[in-house]
């Protein structure tokens, strides 16, 4: 008889890191300054300067949403996950997140927006261990989802 593979424990899914995040806000901005600087300054691209403004904008624009909107990590030790669960939800729900039952993956939970604010915001995802609980989303919300745990009494 073949051995049958073991099924692995589910995994947080992971979204853009700093460097892949930066890349694409990089791109975009030097793009469209670049473009602008061509109509505005009426100055063809052979000459250099609307380059030059979308190199430094774009790095600009780059570093910003890298630090804006890249996919972290936030591991919190827990003695309750239903305590902890029941702490998490209070604390998404007045960021205005509600569980998605129709995403959630294999023992993740998924948290979302409603469809318009959805749009930029992003899911939150959350994976809860008996010892610990791991959860995912960009920077700018771990940061809040960080400071309602500690109001909470729960200390990342």
């Amino acid at each position: 008889m073949p051995d049958e593979p073991l099924p692995s424990a589910p995994s947080l899914p992971s979204g853009p890191g700093f460097g892949l995040t930066f890349l694409y806000y990089f791109c975009g901005t030097a793009l469209v300054t670049t473009l602008l600087a061509v109509k505005t300054l009426d100055l063809g691209l052979d000459r250099g300067l609307p380059n030059q403004y979308g190199i430094v904008l774009g790095a600009v624009g780059g570093l910003l949403g890298a630090l804006v909107n890249r996919s972290t990590t936030l591991t919190v030790p827990i003695s309750s996950r239903k305590t902890f669960q029941r702490e998490l939800e209070a604390a998404l729900a007045e960021m205005g997140y509600t569980e998605d039952a129709d995403a959630s993956l294999d023992g993740i939970l998924t948290y979302r927006r409603p469809f318009i604010r959805q749009l930029l915001s992003g899911r939150i995802y959350v994976l809860l261990s008996d010892q610990q609980a791991q959860i995912s989303s960009r920077a700018v919300h771990m940061g809040s989802v960080k400071k309602r745990l500690e109001a909470s009494g729960i200390k990342p």
